[in-house]
């Protein structure tokens, strides 16, 4: 009896080491050892000019979910992810903007893997994986007034002990860590303006970006190009991205087929009252890595000019033929990036 059950027992391990499968199910379930979700949720919380702490842990993890909802200024309340100890945080945002919509628009329900707005009021959320050492969440009302009856729900959450992951088919490394980089300026029509700007030595991905533009007249702002420059790039036009804006996230002429949220890319919002034009969109860099390993540069134009002498556009950064009449325009904009 005790000869066949070895027999059986030396059969079983046999056939487990040449079956590929269980050998990657056996090291997925090491690589999880340790692992165990923290967070927490507020309920019916109350916002106040002060900076308030909603989670904070002293363990190695990554952070993958936040939730908001409550009051309408909840749309812009202040979240700070202050990661490894840090004395000024390296992720700051709005929770609306953060989900990809610009000028607070209400459309709803959406939402994709990653974002989106599950209520009519408020109820953003999105699951950016962020990594850390320690961790220190937390959440303030900026520059409002601030009466009783600003309440807000939120959830944090995330995994102590999860040293990898994936965006698409990137490994991203344990000593990665997330940046967000953000802009807010005002261009001339066709000036340029660098969305990212890292410099030699750098490494690492990006992950998502999301940008506002408020222009008069036309959405003729949309003509301009994106462009990418790394230590191959380096010289005028970069690598293209775009032949246009809109382009960029997967729509053609303006986004004429109306706004959409999908999973890679989505236009959020398009209006025009007057003569105020108004747009705001978002891009995931999951499906079509953009990573770099010697610094980069993430650029857009307002507006953009054709060459007279080959009739494309996006080649010259200085005279040709401009495109319709862009206005001034000002711009917000977020870039999620990893850095390693």
């Amino acid at each position: 009896m005790m000869m066949m059950l070895r027999m059986l027992l030396s059969v079983i391990t046999v056939v487990a080491h040449a079956n590929p499968r269980l050998d990657q199910v056996n090291q997925v379930i090491t690589g999880m050892e340790g692992w165990r979700p923290i967070g927490t949720g507020l309920s019916q919380g109350k916002l106040t000019n002060e900076e308030q702490v909603l989670f904070e842990h002293d363990a190695p993890g990554v952070m993958t979910h936040f939730w908001a909802a409550g009051s309408p200024v909840v749309d812009n309340v202040t979240m700070r992810y202050y990661v490894d100890n840090e004395t000024e945080a390296s992720i700051e945002f709005v929770a609306s903007f953060a989900t990809g919509v610009g000028f607070d628009d209400q459309e709803a329900p959406w939402g994709t893997k990653w974002m989106g707005k599950g209520a009519k009021t408020t109820g953003w959320f999105h699951n950016f994986r962020i990594p850390f050492s320690t961790i220190r969440v937390t959440y303030q009302l900026v520059n409002q007034t601030v009466p009783d009856s600003h309440t807000i729900w939120m959830i944090v959450r995330g995994t102590e002990g999860m040293k990898n992951f994936q965006i698409g088919d990137v490994v991203v490394p344990q000593t990665a860590r997330m940046k967000l980089i953000k802009t807010d300026t005002t261009l001339d029509p066709l000036e340029f303006v660098d969305l990212i700007n890292l410099k030699s030595g750098t490494r690492g991905m990006l992950f998502q970006s999301t940008l506002q533009v408020e222009s008069s007249q036309n959405f003729n702002f949309m003509e301009g190009c994106f462009h990418f420059y790394d230590d191959k790039y380096t010289s005028f036009p970069g690598m293209l991205l775009s032949t246009g804006m809109e382009d960029y996230y997967d729509s053609a002429f303006y986004f004429d087929g109306g706004n959409f949220h999908a999973p890679v890319a989505g236009s959020s919002h398009k209006t025009q009252d007057g003569d105020v034009t108004k747009w705001s969109g978002y891009r995931f860099h999951e499906m079509d890595p953009i990573v770099f390993n010697d610094g980069m540069r993430f650029q857009w134009r307002n507006g953009d000019v054709t060459d007279p002498a080959t009739g494309l556009k996006c080649t010259l950064n200085q005279g040709g033929t401009v495109i319709g009449s862009p206005q001034k325009s000002h711009i917000q904009a977020y870039a999620w990036v990893y850095l390693w």
